[in-house]
């Protein structure tokens, strides 16, 4: 189902990614993905006042999700058959939320203070592979109250 995640802060700087195949974070191709995905969100925002939700591919659909408190991005990398469900996209949305909050509440003080280096956020991998199970995608989430 969900293949790739990539974690954009507000600036549009790639800082984390997870690639589900076991390569997460080793390759920094994800740097100029992410980068070349929030050009194509402030394109859609400011040239045409929308929001993009997804960019579908022939094999791959890409879901963006923006923290409402912070305008981080997260871009969920799909196989294109999630696309076809209703229920899967709400478990998208649900997941997003969940990696959002856990990501938040880990990283406080190291975005809080970020300077560029982007190698405290490695480590989040760990908990990706925890949160995403599949017998917890179906769950509802709920962002925490005092995250951020």
């Amino acid at each position: 189902m969900i293949q790739e995640i990539i974690i954009l802060n507000d600036m549009g700087i790639p800082i984390f990614c997870h690639n589900f195949s076991g390569s997460s974070n080793k390759d920094n191709n994800y740097q100029l993905i992410g980068s070349y995905f929030d050009q194509i969100c402030r394109f859609a925002k400011y040239g045409f006042k929308e929001s993009l939700t997804t960019i579908k591919m022939k094999k791959s659909v890409f879901y963006f999700k923006t923290h409402p408190k912070t305008n981080f991005h997260l871009i969920l990398k799909c196989d294109s058959k999630v696309d076809n469900k209703k229920l899967k996209k709400k478990a998208i949305d649900n997941i997003a939320v969940k990696i959002f909050d856990n990501f938040f509440v880990k990283f406080k003080r190291e975005l809080m203070n970020f300077n560029g280096n982007i190698a405290p956020f490695k480590i989040f991998s760990k908990d990706i592979d925890e949160m995403i199970k599949p017998k917890g995608l179906l769950r509802n989430f709920v962002i925490s109250p005092g995250v951020f």
